[in-house]
């Protein structure tokens, strides 16, 4: 096996940067180009909205960018507000989680925030990447849930082509997902970011979310299971969709 890996790393150096994703263990950009247009996408964790120009190029008519840190948030807003071109982009500040009116704790880590979580860092997160952990500031914070934030945007994931969910909370995706629940059926692919080693104290692991999406009539599509990442994200598209 790390033979093998160590020919598709080679051969992905060689070829022009148009090929490197055909090598790539993840097959998730060409499962999205396959599938464009996907009208409607739904974010919970997004950051900057640094994925903002796939979204578009793959044809997304609305995304719905939500980012639980304030102060994350407010520099999402004036990104997106920069933003031309048809695509309609929506933010919502809110930490989301399987119901409303939760009362959690959010850790902010140091960086640039991109892994701040409502779970602490394990040692493991500390040894992989140095310097993350927590900053010590921690904002309690009220969860709402995912149906009534589409509800307050007035969305229908029923009404739209191939709608995709992307979970990237930090540990927090199995609560994300459970509290869709029979709504997850309504989209036709989701991305997730899974761990099968703990990076977050008390966190669902891979096998956790695994088992919830199949339950749910999704396959996993952008991995074969040998290569699912230690820490990364995956693709999984519904039954039929």
């Amino acid at each position: 096996m790390r033979f093998l890996k160590g020919i598709e790393r080679a051969a992905s150096r060689l070829a022009p940067e148009s090929w490197r994703k055909h090598f790539r263990a993840s097959k998730y950009e060409l499962l999205m180009q396959r599938r464009a247009p996907v009208d409607l996408i739904v974010h919970v964790g997004a950051h900057w909205a640094e994925d903002a120009a796939f979204y578009e190029a793959c044809g997304a008519r609305t995304v719905l960018w939500i980012e639980a840190d304030p102060d994350t948030h407010a520099r999402l807003e004036r990104i997106l507000a920069e933003r031309g071109g048809p695509t309609r982009h929506l933010s919502e500040c809110a930490l989301v989680s399987a119901q409303d009116g939760e009362d959690l704790t959010f850790h902010r880590f140091r960086g640039d925030g991109s892994s701040s979580s409502v779970h602490r860092a394990t040692d493991t997160l500390k040894a992989r990447f140095p310097g993350a952990g927590e900053s010590g500031e921690v904002l309690e914070m009220t969860s709402r849930s995912l149906p009534e934030i589409l509800a307050r945007h007035g969305i229908d994931v029923g009404a739209a082509r191939r709608p995709m969910l992307v979970v990237d909370v930090q540990g927090h995706e199995l609560p994300v997902l459970v509290g869709l629940g029979d709504g997850l059926r309504g989209f036709a692919q989701c991305k997730c970011e899974v761990s099968r080693v703990a990076m977050y104290d008390g966190a669902a692991m891979f096998a956790d979310i695994d088992r919830h999406m199949r339950a749910m009539g999704f396959r996993l599509a952008s991995h074969r299971y040998v290569q699912v990442p230690k820490h990364g994200d995956v693709l999984y598209i519904r039954d039929g969709a």
